[in-house]
Parts: structure tokens; C-alpha cells; sequence
């Protein structure tokens, strides 16, 4: 996936979340959704490349969790691809 390509996959993602936040009736499910919207952030923000420390951990697991699976090289990160 493009760079580019996962910049507005991103940006689909959070404005879809900002909507289900917008309609959560029960305070659980609408907090659940602000973190949710929280996580997009930190990532397109890493994409980017203006990533927080906080958002530079969080990539880093990402990437951990790729690598594991195999679905990414050792040396490799998601925003290379």
C-alpha cells in the first residue's frame, strides 16, 4: 500500500469515526470511538511524517506486529511501503 494510499485510508477512517462518534448514543461506545479516533491520528500523523514520540511508539508496535506475521521485512516499516 502507497503512502498516499494509506494517507487517505486514514482520513476515510477518521472522518467515518468522527460520524459514528457524532451518532453514539451510549457513553461507552462513543469513548471507545474518540480512542479509536485517537489511533487513526497517531498513525496518519506518523504516515506523514510528523509523528509524536507517543505516535512513533505506537508505529513501532505496528511494524513489531507486521514483521511477526511476515507481512513486512525485518527492515522494513508500513510507511515504506
Amino acid at each position: 500500500m502507497g503512502n498516499e494510499i494509506l494517507k487517505a485510508h486514514f482520513h476515510t477512517e477518521i472522518e467515518a469515526t468522527g460520524k459514528d462518534i457524532a451518532a453514539s448514543k451510549l457513553e461507552k461506545n462513543k469513548l471507545l470511538h474518540e480512542r479509536k479516533l485517537g489511533l487513526l491520528a497517531s498513525l496518519l500523523r506518523y504516515v506523514e511524517g510528523q509523528p509524536s514520540r507517543e505516535d512513533a511508539m505506537l508505529a513501532d508496535v505496528v511494524n513489531d506486529m507486521l514483521q511477526a506475521l511476515q507481512l513486512l521485512n525485518p527492515n522494513e516499516t508500513f510507511r515504506d511501503n
